[in-house]
């Protein structure tokens, strides 16, 4: 198996990073994960513009990341390797070595690496059950929650309180108490041909998913609600569904020990393949 790092291929057990590496010492980087189908990354451009965003909230930049047609290709290379239709792609970026302390060098070298590994997608319409996280909440005004940083702690943390409660994912509040994500997607709500979903400032990642599914329920005349719920409120949905770029969505019958409403009597099929079918064609939002 072969990885990309720093501009060439090497073998999996021939890539390191330096014991200096701010990424591996810090956290100090950020990351995508993308879905590659048949070796076309989905929504390519989408996910190139939101790495621009993460580097430009931490003032790293922009101009040392490697260009769209880069990735294309590297991922085109590496996608040989994998026996499947579906890849996982991650693009990680650390800021490099520099000297002890806080403080980034001025002229970072940064490390970059692309991998692809073998990917099977879960149909949409198998359940999850998610449970409410004590332990992580999310913080609106975090640097660190509102990109994809490398630092995965919290989400971390969350997932192995959910698990060990029996569930598949935890479900994240805000600092204030409602509802926000899961460790790994955004959160929906259906309630009739109403889509619910929770607000930017509650401290969410706003996921490639979720702004398609704003953009498909815009062009299919759905209003969309942003208003604050608290976990037990969500028993007054139709349905639950998450939603990310990699898993694409998958519906929720159980949050908190408590049975959700029926998917198959809302829109939900029609949005999953809706979605399903753009990963898979990689048309770019």
């Amino acid at each position: 198996m072969q990885v990309w790092m720093n501009g060439s291929f090497r073998d999996l057990d021939e890539a390191s990073i330096p014991v200096t590496d701010r990424g591996f010492l810090l956290g100090d980087g950020f990351f995508e994960t993308m879905r590659a189908h048949e070796g076309k990354i989905a929504w390519i451009d989408a996910h190139m513009e939101r790495l621009d965003y993460h580097a430009e909230q931490i003032e790293f930049p922009v101009d040392l990341l490697p260009a769209t047609d880069e990735v294309a290709n590297v991922v085109s290379t590496l996608f040989e390797q994998i026996h499947r239709k579906d890849a996982v792609v991650r693009l990680t970026v650390s800021r490099g070595s520099g000297e002890r302390g806080l403080l980034p060098p001025a002229d970072p070298d940064p490390t970059i690496l692309i991998t692809v590994s073998p990917f099977e997608p879960v149909e949409p319409a198998v359940g999850m059950k998610l449970f409410t996280s004590q332990k992580v909440r999310r913080n609106a005004h975090s640097v660190a929650g509102g990109i994809k940083s490398i630092n995965y702690l919290d989400n971390i943390a969350a997932k192995q309180e959910a698990q060990s409660y029996g569930g598949d994912d935890a479900l994240i509040l805000s600092s204030d108490g409602n509802v926000a994500e899961t460790t790994v997607a955004n959160i929906f709500g259906i309630k009739g041909e109403t889509l619910w979903t929770p607000d930017e400032d509650t401290g969410i990642l706003c996921g490639l998913a979720r702004d398609f599914i704003l953009e498909w329920a815009e062009e299919t005349g759905r209003d969309v609600e942003f208003e604050a719920k608290t976990p037990d409120m969500l028993k007054e949905f139709d349905a639950i569904f998450t939603a990310n770029a990699l898993q694409g969505l998958r519906v929720v019958d159980m949050v908190d020990g408590l049975v959700i409403g029926v998917p198959a009597m809302t829109f939900f099929a029609e949005l999953a393949q809706t979605v399903e079918t753009s990963l898979c064609e990689s048309i770019v939002l």
